[in-house]
C-alpha cells in the first residue's frame, strides 16, 4: 500500500486549492465537492483488465499504438481531472481503437479514472509493473504500430449508431 502520509500534505493542498476556486455567495448554496480516494494498484490492474494495455505502454510494457503513460520521475500530485482531461482529447482514436481491436467501448467509472490516473501519475507504483503483470493471452492482442505518431485518417465526428447527448437544462 502507498504511504498515505507521505501524500497527505500534497493533497490537502490540493484540495484546498479547489475550494478556493468554488465562488461562494451569500444567497447560493454550496455545492460539495467528490474527490475519490485513489488507489494506483487497483489503476495498474485495471490498466490490463479494462485493455489500456494493449495500445498504451508503461515503462516499455504494452502496446504501441498510442501514446505512452510513463509517470514523471518525480511526480509529486496526482491529477485526476487533469488525466480525464487528456482522455477526451483523445477520446475519438481511442473509440476508433477499441472498436476495431475489441468490438466495443471499454466503460469506465468515475472511481476507476482516478485509480488509472493514480497508476499513471504514480513512479513508484509503475516500477512494479513488468509484462509478468500481462496474462499471457493478452500479450499477443498487444499492438505495435504506433499509431499516435503517424498521421491517421481519424473519424471527424464519431459513428452515427454513438448514442447522442441529451441535454436536460441542467447545469453541470
Amino acid at each position: 500500500m502507498m504511504d498515505l502520509r507521505r501524500r497527505a500534505p500534497a493533497m490537502l493542498l490540493g484540495l484546498l486549492a479547489l475550494v478556493a476556486c468554488v465562488p461562494v455567495q451569500a444567497e447560493q448554496s454550496v455545492k460539495s465537492i467528490v474527490i475519490p480516494m485513489i488507489e494506483p494498484e487497483r489503476g495498474q490492474r485495471l490498466f490490463v483488465t479494462k485493455g489500456c494495455v494493449l495500445c498504451h505502454a508503461v515503462r516499455g510494457v504494452g502496446g504501441q499504438a498510442a501514446p505512452p503513460l510513463d509517470a514523471p520521475d518525480r511526480a509529486t500530485a496526482i491529477d485526476p481531472l487533469g488525466f480525464a482531461a487528456r482522455m477526451w482529447t483523445g477520446a475519438t482514436a481511442m473509440l476508433e481503437l477499441q472498436a476495431m481491436e475489441l468490438g466495443y467501448q471499454i466503460e469506465l467509472s468515475a472511481v476507476e479514472i482516478a485509480d488509472l490516473a493514480g497508476f499513471v501519475g504514480d513512479p513508484d507504483a509503475q516500477a512494479q509493473f513488468t509484462i509478468d503483470d500481462i496474462p499471457e493471452p493478452l500479450r499477443d492482442w498487444m499492438l505495435d504500430i504506433p499509431y499516435w505518431e503517424e498521421e491517421q485518417e481519424w473519424p471527424e465526428s464519431l459513428p452515427d449508431d454513438y448514442p447522442e447527448f441529451q441535454d436536460e437544462g441542467e447545469d453541470l
